[in-house]
This record gives structure tokens, C-alpha cells and sequence, in this order.
């Protein structure tokens, strides 16, 4: 979900800015979410009751695979050029975009989408109408990762949306990063197990897991991003991504923990390994939009005022 922080704190403003672009994207997302509706309708009519592991895999597998003709479809709308075309012309980018953005992102949505249905709510019944969330989340990810390349020198891409892979991070700035990610594991595993026994209700674990990856993360990106930031830039930040994804986080790693492998150490040990893994996810991220944040990213352009028609005009990606 990397992808998705980056697209939001660093590059969404272009997008924000550009009405008919936001029009044209929302119904990239209500089409994708439509096209793919009635194909899990009959998938999970057949296991709306099924709990066993075996059976929740191969629907999250069906639903990445069925992610990633959406990621191609929204990347070629985004980026305003038909997607055979792009085939042709950038067939190890749009591979890596169908493998990362569209199978492995769309998987792992499938699994927070169920932590939260089931999980967190006890439904079992609305399986197929989340997957066509799933796919619309993919396709809104695709087509602002175009939308972002339509106005960029047009270079080889295969980490998204910019190229600048995590891995950086520990070698720019590898010492104050494992301080922050350090902290947050430690305290988030004692905090964990100081609130295992008491927090019994999903809703509430949920919420205390998510608000101790929210502090440490916003603290991690206020830290590494080298500038003052305003008091109403953190706290967007702290609502979002850092208490979203947090809570995000928390939805997909106990659904897999719980349901999906049954591990059972007991109250403390669960809720503390749960708090520890998704705080260090979190400030992970957060640590890495610092970094990114305190470069200052400028958004290429080779010729703005090409890029921004081409963007707005946006021929079908067919």
C-alpha cells in the first residue's frame, strides 16, 4: 500500500486540481467496479458460508488476477494513450504495473476488505460487492499512477508511481529510521499486551492499534521530512494515511492471524504482536514519505502544457 501513501502525500495535487481528469477517473472506478461484480457474484454465492483457508485463498488469488486487466485498463485511461499501444511500447512497465499494482495490491486488499466485513463486523454476505471494491481501489490507483506519467519524462517505470523503491531509505537515512520503527515496535508490543486482557471488542483493539502506529508514524515523517510542518498538515497526516493505514494494517494482519492460521498465544501475546507488527508497518511507510517529503520531489514534466492537454483530452484506452 506503499503506492497508495505516495500517490496521496506527494503527488495528489496535480490530480486534486483537475475536475474533468476526477470525473473521468471516478468512472474509470464505477466501470472496473462493475465489470468485475457479477464474476465473484457467482464465486461467492457458491462459498458465502466458507470459512475454510483453503477456499478464502482462492478467491483472494482469483481476485488479483482479476485486478489486473483493471490496473492496465485505468493505467491506459489515466495516462490518456490506449493500453494496446502501451503494450507494445512499454510491455515491462505495464508488467510490473499488472503484477504489483494489480495482482499483489488487489490480494492484499481482499484481505483487509475481508478483516473488516468479517472480522471486524461478523458479516459473511457481501463477499462479491467487496471484491468490486477491491477492483475499484485498483483501478483508482492505476489511473492516477497514468494520470501521474502523462505528465512525466517518459522513462521506464517498475516501482510505483515514481521508482524510488524503499530500499533507499536504509541507505540514506538508516539509523534515524530503525530509531523510529524500533520505538514503534517495542511500545506497540507493550502497549499490546497491557490492553490484551482489557480490550476484548474488535472495534477497540482496532482503534488503540491504530492510534499507536498513527503517533509513532506521524512523529517518523514530521522527523525525517527535515521541515516545519503545520499543525494541520500533521493532522491530516495523522487521520490519513497514518491512522487509516494503521487501522488498515490492523484489519488484514488479524484476519490472517486469527481466522485464516487460528494462532492463539493468549490475549496479551496476540494483541501485543498484532500492535508491534502493524506500528513498525506504519512508521515503515511513513519513514520512507519523510525522506521523500524532505527532497522535496518536483513532478517532471518534458512539456506541461502537452502533458496537461493530453491528460485532459484523454482518448479511450481501447
Amino acid at each position: 500500500m506503499l503506492h497508495r501513501m505516495k500517490l496521496r502525500v506527494l503527488y495528489g495535487a496535480p490530480l486534486s486540481a483537475d475536475r474533468p481528469a476526477r470525473r473521468r477517473k471516478m468512472k474509470v472506478l464505477l466501470l472496473s467496479g462493475a465489470a468485475v461484480f457479477p464474476f465473484f457474484l457467482l464465486i461467492t454465492y457458491a462459498i458465502v458460508f466458507e470459512t475454510r483457508a483453503f477456499y478464502l485463498l482462492l478467491i483472494g488469488l482469483l481476485a488479483g488476477l482479476a485486478c489486473v486487466p483493471v490496473a492496465f485498463y485505468s493505467y491506459a485511461a489515466g495516462i490518456g494513450l490506449p493500453w494496446r499501444r502501451l503494450w507494445s511500447e512499454r510491455r515491462g512497465e505495464m508488467k510490473a504495473l499488472g503484477l504489483k499494482v494489480g495482482f499483489f495490491y488487489g490480494f492484499e486488499l481482499y484481505w483487509m476488505i475481508l478483516g473488516v466485513v468479517e472480522f471486524l463486523f461478523g458479516y459473511h454476505t457481501f463477499r462479491a460487492a467487496l471484491i468490486s471494491f477491491v477492483a475499484s481501489a485498483v483501478a483508482r490507483d492505476g489511473f492516477e499512477i497514468g494520470y501521474l506519467r502523462a505528465r512525466e519524462e517518459n522513462r521506464k517505470r517498475t516501482t510505483f508511481p515514481d521508482d524510488r523503491s524503499i530500499a533507499e531509505l536504509w541507505r540514506i537515512a538508516p539509523k534515524s529510521s530503525l530509531l523510529f520503527i524500533g520505538g514503534a515496535i517495542l511500545s506497540g508490543g507493550a502497549i499490546g499486551g497491557l490492553l490484551g486482557p482489557l480490550l476484548s471488542s474488535p472495534r477497540l483493539q482496532t482503534l488503540a492499534v491504530g492510534l499507536v502506529g498513527a503517533v509513532w508514524a506521524t512523529f517518523a515523517y514530521a522527523a525525517l521530512s527535515g521541515s516545519r510542518l503545520s499543525f494541520s498538515a500533521l493532522l491530516k497526516f495523522f487521520i490519513w494515511p497514518a491512522l487509516t493505514m494503521a487501522c488498515s494494517y490492523f484489519f488484514i494482519l488479524a484476519y490472517l492471524y486469527r481466522i485464516i492460521f487460528r494462532i492463539q498465544f493468549g490475549e496479551s501475546v496476540d494483541l501485543a504482536l498484532l500492535t508491534a507488527a502493524c506500528a513498525g508497518w506504519i512508521t515503515t511507510g511513513a519513514c520512507f514519505l519523510g525522506h521523500l517529503k524532505g527532497e522535496n520531489l518536483p513532478v517532471e514534466e518534458s512539456d506541461p502544457q502537452k502533458a496537461v492537454s493530453g491528460a485532459a483530452q484523454a482518448p479511450s484506452p481501447f
